[in-house]
């Protein structure tokens, strides 16, 4: 048993438990939802490995593959596009600490490792179609929205 790899797994995944935690908080300066309104209610996993070893499992609503830390922006974003045209019933994100993002202000992204993000497409197609009847994107800036929603921002009346 190599007890290093256990304590950066432990590290890893309170890091990430806690960044669920954070997108979860409800706040004022967004209408009262949160940074990520399903985050607390999801079933998530988180696993460690090589990007091109990035396999589909069952049972979750989100899997958290934390990838190599050496990679840029672009090499995270290759990957999350290759995993997109794979597999066309998912929907894979990258949230990289060298990518930025914010929401109305609030950092959205973990600012630690480099994290591609899968969930089933439909469920969160679904689940778009609920928050932007309720005014929740009103408070995204036009390229997040396109970046995030891809496609999906038909559903908005922006």
């Amino acid at each position: 048993m190599d007890v290093g790899k256990d304590i950066v797994d432990k590290v890893l995944d309170t890091h990430i438990s806690e960044w669920i935690q954070k997108v979860s908080k409800v706040r004022p300066e967004l209408g009262n939802f949160s940074l990520c309104p399903f985050a607390s209610t999801s079933k998530y996993a988180i696993i460690e490995c090589q990007a091109e070893d990035i396999m589909p499992i069952s049972g979750y609503d989100v899997i958290f593959y934390v990838i190599e830390d050496y990679f840029d922006l672009q090499s995270v974003q290759f990957w999350v596009k290759y995993y997109n045209e794979v597999y066309s019933d998912l929907i894979f994100f990258e949230d990289c600490p060298e990518n930025e993002t914010y929401i109305s202000g609030i950092p959205t992204s973990n600012g630690k490792y480099n994290i591609i993000v899968m969930q089933d497409r439909e469920k969160l197609r679904k689940a778009r179609k609920k928050l932007a009847e309720t005014g929740y994107y009103h408070h995204w800036n036009d390229e997040l929205l396109k970046e995030i929603l891809g496609e999906d921002v038909k559903f908005l009346d922006k």
